[in-house]
């Protein structure tokens, strides 16, 4: 089936149908680099998924309290955000936090070698932390199940 669509006709949908055509239409937008800090270029990004709002109903039905409180910080702060803001949320291990994440999106979009985030070269940073980074389009999902736009 082919559908076509004008740039007007697509404005003209609400920001939650638009990221749901994206994802159907597994159209990845690019990344523009330089949004990111330095530490990140392109290649980041090659397993790092696009989630569209269905999907991150379905996620967040599969996640613990502080894991979906996790999420909600890059909703606020995203698409990059220190890992340190992650405290907020009561996450001080990054390692557990992203192994629960990385688990959970490959449950949901069934590609095993999925990432819901990219991240820097922590050792550049002098306390060792550094950042996570997700897609425009997952951060567009995350603010729409949050309700922050």
């Amino acid at each position: 089936m082919l559908i076509t669509l004008t740039a007007e006709e697509f404005s003209s949908f609400s920001p939650t149908t638009r990221a749901e055509i994206l994802g159907l239409a597994n159209v990845k937008p690019s990344i523009d680099m330089a949004e990111l800090p330095s530490g990140f270029d392109e290649e980041d990004f090659d397993d790092v998924v696009d989630l569209t709002p269905s999907q991150i109903e379905e996620f967040m039905e599969g996640c613990s309290e502080q894991t979906i409180a996790g999420l909600r910080v890059f909703a606020e702060h995203g698409p990059v955000i220190r890992a340190k803001l992650l405290n907020e949320a009561g996450i001080e291990n990054y390692g557990h936090f992203q192994g629960r994440v990385t688990k959970r999106t490959r449950t949901v979009t069934k590609v095993p070698g999925a990432y819901l985030f990219t991240w820097d070269d922590w050792t550049e940073h002098s306390d060792q932390v550094g950042f996570y980074a997700i897609t425009p389009a997952t951060h567009r999902a995350l603010r729409i199940y949050f309700e922050l736009d």
